[in-house]
């Protein structure tokens, strides 16, 4: 699914936080659908496509905190933005150490909260890349992406799988494509995430 398709869920049981929310994002092309707690919100879970989450971390019922870990129980990986009070702070960061992709305190201005879902929609996109990378790597991508980790330089990497230098190149460029991977050391982290290196790597010649 790609980051502009992906849906909005906000939760929140104070409904003129979600309408406002609903309505901001809307504006910017990021249509919500509002829940007033988090239970109901995991009532219907299971009929949700993957989307990103936006939530109070203290609400009756199941907390934002709580939903986190709830989520990943049910193997969902929905980056969660928790928004907190003042008062709040403590649990906004107990919320952070569970996994919450971010966390805004009331009150926030509009670019905060938009970047924060674009941010968050691009995460997810990532991770769900990432789930299937070992699927979309050809052998010879795989070969470079391993050189790549362990440091290879273009003309490294050329000499131990006996192509050219801008062969490598192009390869490097493929594999930034396929897994949108913003930089060469953000695909690096991709393939360490993704496990697709093994323990040996390739030993460089000197």
């Amino acid at each position: 699914m790609s980051e502009r398709n992906r849906p909005v869920y906000l939760i929140d049981d104070e409904p003129e936080m979600c309408r406002s929310l609903a309505l901001l994002l809307a504006t910017g092309g990021m249509p919500a659908r509002s829940f007033g707690s988090a239970d109901l919100f995991l009532d219907t879970l299971d009929h949700l496509a993957p989307g990103v989450i936006v939530c109070d971390v203290l609400m009756p019922g199941t907390s934002g905190i709580e939903l986190i870990d709830l989520l990943r129980r049910r193997d969902r990986n929905d980056p969660v933005i928790v928004i907190a009070g003042h008062a709040d702070i403590p649990l906004a960061v107990e919320a952070m150490r569970a996994g919450a992709a971010d966390c805004l305190e009331k009150p926030f201005e509009t670019d905060v909260i938009m970047d924060a879902v674009t941010s968050a929609r691009r995460q997810s996109d990532i991770a769900e890349t990432k789930n299937d990378f070992s699927h979309r790597l050809s052998h010879r991508e795989r070969q470079v992406l391993e050189l790549v980790i362990a440091g290879a330089t273009s003309k490294e990497a050329a000499r131990q799988l006996g192509i050219s230098p801008r062969t490598v190149e192009t390869y490097r460029t493929k594999l930034i494509e396929k897994t949108g991977a913003r930089s060469t050391a953000q695909l690096v982290r991709l393939g360490l995430e993704a496990g697709l290196v093994s323990a040996g790597l390739p030993h460089l010649a000197s």
